[in-house]
């Protein structure tokens, strides 16, 4: 995968807000976003992984 992909740095960025959010407010609906934001970018990086 190429690192400097534009999605993929707009999708680490959304991360690390999100991070940040959750560590100032630690409640369940900023982890639950946390969480889901990490698996969308497992999904993102493997897809853009395969050949086409």
């Amino acid at each position: 995968m190429n690192k400097n992909h534009p999605v993929y740095h707009s999708l680490v960025s959304r991360l690390e807000s999100l991070r940040e959010q959750y560590r100032h407010h630690p409640c369940e609906r900023n982890r639950y976003r946390l969480v889901r934001q990490e698996q969308l970018i497992a999904q993102w990086v493997q897809s853009s992984d395969l050949p086409t």
